[in-house]
């Protein structure tokens, strides 16, 4: 029994131990705290862009704007929507655009708007080569100029008409075939029935103006570069001095863009070539883009463009010259434009400034110059970069000038 007895002690003393043990709490070793790493400073970029719009995913574009100018028609304010229709190319090979604009004065009327058709055109694509057709905006189709140019169309940006666009490419040595290459370059054909507005138009034929180009792009790493040549005639003698006189007219266009951010541009342009010395002029240019932000304002792009008038014929009147009075005859002087566009996040204002008097357009014609009475203007004149308002001084000496501020979405 006593043997029994001790047995059972052993057992009972031998489970509280391993008990014990078990329930003995592990030494867990102190981590001492070494010195936080300091945070990285990131460095705000110079430039911020504007807040992203997904446009591939958009069928309609809007703008919204507000316009005050005082120029050669005085004082004008009003505000402005404009609103495009697109049909992005699809697997039928077809696309379009529509654009329309609504203008509005200033005042407590809410009657009293004008409308303007900007753009109504569809075309066709192929690999090959492209037709469009309808009412287009040329301003970057056939000019590398901000607002002087277009030499053989008179300083016209849309138009109605048909273009007929065939692509290819050029091959030659090289050294270095990965920092040059060539995009695809392109012929380009245009007819347009009239260069003239709306009361003075005639679409029989006889104002009908025929117009090639030649286009070559050509990228040197982040060095782009356009070349771009333009040759045209209209089908009959309408005007002297004037791309519309039934003799060839031309130009020269080139281009430089680096990074994306900084180009150099001209366009040298004849508008008759019977009188080469006494239509031609230079217009020249240099934009920066993307320049800085600071908190919520952004600067993003600087424009100035000169024209030079090398031609100075006292009897062309699309330079300020009159053969029917001598005495009101004037001669061209270099034209200067001028560009800023700021940016409070998503809203635009742009200022231009100018003291072009239209040289070498349309509607440098008034009814003391020609000897046919026409209805006044005859065509636009020169018009800002950005939303496309005439804008033209009285005088070389004076500034015309325009702010507009706006919104797309």
């Amino acid at each position: 029994m006593k043997k029994l007895f001790l047995i059972i002690l052993i057992l009972i003393f031998g489970h509280t131990e391993l008990a014990f043990a078990k329930s003995k709490p592990k030494h867990i070793p102190t981590l001492t705290p070494g010195p936080s790493p300091s945070p990285t400073h990131i460095p705000k970029p110079r430039w911020v862009p504007p807040p992203h719009v997904d446009n591939d995913s958009k069928v309609f574009n809007a703008t919204v704007a507000a316009h005050y100018s005082s120029d050669v028609s005085g004082s004008l304010g009003y505000g402005l929507f404009d609103l495009s229709a697109i049909r992005k190319l699809d697997e039928n090979d077809v696309s379009a655009l529509g654009t329309i604009r609504f203008k509005k004065g200033f005042s407590s009327s809410d009657e009293g708007g004008t409308f303007e058709f900007r753009e109504a055109n569809l075309s066709l694509s192929e690999p090959w080569m492209e037709a469009r057709i309808g009412r287009m905006d040329l301003s970057d189709l056939v000019s590398t100029t901000h607002f002087f140019g277009r030499y053989p169309l008179m300083g016209e940006r849309r138009l109605d008409g048909i273009k007929f666009y065939l692509p290819f490419k050029f091959f030659f040595g090289v050294e270095d075939y990965k920092s040059v290459s060539s995009p695809p370059t392109s012929l380009s054909f245009f007819y347009f029935p009239t260069l003239l507005s709306g009361p003075n138009a005639n679409i029989d034929g006889s104002q009908g103006f025929f117009m090639g180009q030649a286009r070559m792009k050509l990228n040197f790493g982040e060095l782009r570069t356009v070349l771009i040549f333009n040759m045209g005639a209209s089908s009959s003698d309408y005007f002297n001095y004037a791309s519309l006189s039934g003799n060839l007219s031309y130009s020269i266009c080139g281009e430089a863009n680096y990074a994306k951010d900084y180009t150099l541009y001209f366009e040298y342009g004849v508008q008759d070539s019977t009188h080469p010395s006494d239509t031609n002029a230079l217009a020249f240019g240099v934009r920066a883009e993307h320049l800085f932000t600071w908190e919520f304002l952004s600067l993003d792009q600087l424009t100035v463009e000169a024209q030079i008038p090398l031609a100075n014929n006292l009897n062309n009147p699309f330079i300020g010259g009159n053969g029917i009075n001598p005495a009101l005859a004037t001669s061209p002087q270099l034209s200067w434009y001028g560009k800023a566009r700021f940016r409070i996040r998503s809203i635009f204002i742009d200022i231009n400034i100018t003291n072009s008097m239209n040289d070498f357009t349309l509607a440098r014609l008034n009814q003391t110059n020609i000897n046919t009475p026409l209805p006044i203007p005859i065509g636009k004149g020169n018009e800002t970069d950005g939303l496309q308002i005439p804008l033209s001084s009285n005088s070389y000496n004076n500034r015309a000038y325009g702010v507009d501020m706006g919104v797309s979405f």
